[in-house]
């Protein structure tokens, strides 16, 4: 089963709730969750962050984090 985590903290950016939830009615087989740290401070206060299977990724905006996770999980 894939996984995906959202840092709790990195939530407070803009759209990125809208993002978890797109993320939940489309990615229906990952497990998805919400933690309070994924131990990578520096990007989460410079961008959007997700944790994928243990890999980070990144986006500049929501849509760019979304799909590069989109790539992941196919």
């Amino acid at each position: 089963m894939n996984v995906l985590q959202f840092c709790e903290n990195n939530l407070k950016n803009e759209g990125m709730e809208e993002l978890v939830e797109k993320c939940r009615a489309g990615f229906k087989t990952a497990e998805i969750s919400i933690e309070p740290c994924l131990g990578e401070c520096g990007d989460c206060a410079e961008m959007y962050i997700a944790k994928v299977n243990d890999h980070l990724v990144t986006g500049d905006i929501t849509h760019d984090l979304f799909e590069e996770i989109k790539n992941l999980l196919g």
